[in-house]
């Protein structure tokens, strides 16, 4: 790592702790004294069969003119529509409480300019707002399950794979309306804290615009089998924020940081979140028209999730200075529909369409991740040198035989168009006893430059001819260092250039482990 990389790196952390101090000093004042407001008292009903839309908007109403205040949703059922929270003002659920999204489109408000989706819960520039309790917000989400409609571009040769595995070509899809939960955009000074919120048919949680934001202990859960599009916490164009112990289940991305146009998202702090999603878990992208910068996420645990850590830019738009630190991931796959391949990794950078501008990615690192997947972890750039600096430390992947008919896992990690690539004490290991047929090399490396393998090992290799442990292919400028494996059946290392092998080396089979210490200046 280089020193100024660095010193990014120790920039990042001190001001995600200047701003962490800021915002709790900030909140801490901003709710101490604030008067209470009970919906009962504005008309609320506690009935499911009556919509107290009118009454819990009365209630906010009041607060804002007073300058205000808490609004108590008391213990029962309710049912809303789209009610619309101002400055000041804090819905507060109570334990027991449950708020409706109402089943008729009429309850809603018209779209708004930057809700393309009906909403339950919005707001539009206003400050020092809150939704906090131990009540839940359900969506009451429907789902039906029908013949394929359209084929997804993204997903055109997966697809294709899955109907010539013989895999049946339906999918569910959203029972309208397709509600958006909460919406807030272009707020500022921001908590959300301990609610529950479920079964929503639209994204979840979606702030836009917004700054100085905490998200602490709130609970997200739609279906993973059938939640097409209810992503759980979308950040688009936002800053300053922390997302904080959280637990998040979702049939879509769970926790996602995106950047629907050319502006400025930076200083996103997730940490300590337990995730699952039927697509990623913890991902920036696809949306990437602007600069998305300073990103940690951190002390986090993926479970059962289609892919796990992942950075997507198709839009043009820049990512820079991210960190996946200390993370258990486990993945697995499914229904061909949804994108990913129960792969642990996944970093693309590429072009949403002929004519949009190619982006760029740099000064990332993946470390301290312990993973099990069973798809290939990607890291790739259609324009070589667009992804730089690079870093792999401390990660291990383990993997496992797809149990689905449209097998699509290749190698454990392939790596291509990367600059300023560090490998350090990565392990691959692989489950034998099933191999797989398509399964190839542990490492492939392809059109990289300025590679450091370092302390790396590949076990437990599934003996195919002409696979290898280490497959680097028309690539500048390797050093490999201390590399490790444990098959003698199979070479360890391969090295092709762009239209042939130009080398290959047998590694002596006597002992139980080959340990390879190679210099390779250039490779073409």
């Amino acid at each position: 790592m280089d020193s100024n990389h660095i010193f990014r790196m120790r920039s990042l952390h001190l001001l995600v702790c200047i701003w962490l101090v800021a915002t709790a000093q900030l909140f801490g004042k901003a709710n101490a004294t604030l008067p209470e407001y009970n919906v009962f008292d504005f008309g609320a009903r506690a009935d499911t069969n009556y919509l107290s839309t009118a009454a819990f908007q009365s209630a906010i109403d009041s607060a804002f003119a007073s300058g205000g205040g808490v609004i108590q949703v008391p213990s029962g059922s309710f049912k809303i529509g789209t009610i619309v929270l101002k400055s000041n003002v804090t819905l507060n659920l109570q334990e027991g409480s449950v708020v409706f999204a109402s089943p008729n489109i009429n309850d809603y408000r018209a779209p708004f300019e930057h809700a393309k989706h009906p909403v339950l819960i919005y707001a539009n520039g206003a400050q020092n707002i809150a939704i906090t309790g131990s009540g839940l917000i359900d969506g009451r989400a429907k789902h039906v399950y029908e013949p394929l409609r359209e084929i997804d571009s993204y997903i055109v040769n997966e697809t294709e794979l899955a109907k010539q595995s013989g895999v049946e070509m339906s999918r569910y899809y959203i029972v309208p309306p397709d509600v958006n939960l909460i919406t807030l955009f272009d707020c500022e000074k921001i908590q959300i804290e301990n609610v529950s919120i479920q079964n929503s048919s639209f994204w979840t949680l979606h702030l836009l615009e917004c700054t100085d934001v905490k998200i602490t202990g709130v609970t997200i859960n739609s279906s993973l089998e059938k939640g097409v599009n209810a992503d759980g916490i979308d950040l688009n164009l936002c800053r300053n924020v922390e997302i904080k112990q959280c637990t998040v289940r979702t049939g879509d991305d769970a926790i996602v940081i995106k950047s629907r146009a050319d502006q400025l998202t930076e200083n996103i702090q997730v940490s300590d979140c337990v995730v699952a999603s039927s697509s990623s878990a913890l991902k920036i992208g696809t949306e990437s028209r602007g600069t998305i910068r300073q990103v940690v996420f951190q002390n986090c645990k993926v479970e059962d999730s289609n892919r796990g850590l992942s950075i997507v830019v198709l839009d043009g738009g820049t990512v820079s200075d991210v960190v996946f630190s200390n993370i258990d991931v486990e993945c697995s796959r499914r229904h061909f529909n949804w994108w990913g391949d129960g792969d642990p990794i996944h970093v693309r950078l590429s072009k949403r369409r002929s004519k949009s501008k190619m982006g760029k990615i740099s000064n990332i690192v993946f470390q301290n991740i312990d993973a099990v997947g069973v798809g290939t972890s990607l890291i790739t750039s259609d324009t070589a040198g667009r992804i730089d600096n690079f870093q792999i430390k401390n990660v291990s992947l383990k993997m496992r035989p797809e149990k689905v008919p449209d097998m699509r896992a290749t190698d454990a990690l392939a790596i291509s168009g990367v600059r300023n690539l560090t490998l350090y004490e990565v392990k691959v290991s692989w489950q034998t006893d099933t191999p797989q047929p398509t399964w190839r090399h542990s490492l492939n490396l392809d059109h990289v430059s300025g590679v450091e393998i370092i302390n790396s090992t590949s076990e437990n290799f599934h003996e195919q001819n002409d696979y290898s442990h280490l497959n680097i292919e028309a690539s500048q400028d390797v050093r490999i260092k201390r590399f490790k494996s444990n098959i003698s059946k199979v070479s360890s290392l391969s090295l092709l250039g762009s239209d042939k092998e130009v080398n290959h080396y047998q590694l002596d089979a006597s002992s139980a482990y080959q340990l390879l210490d190679f210099n390779l200046s250039e490779l073409k």
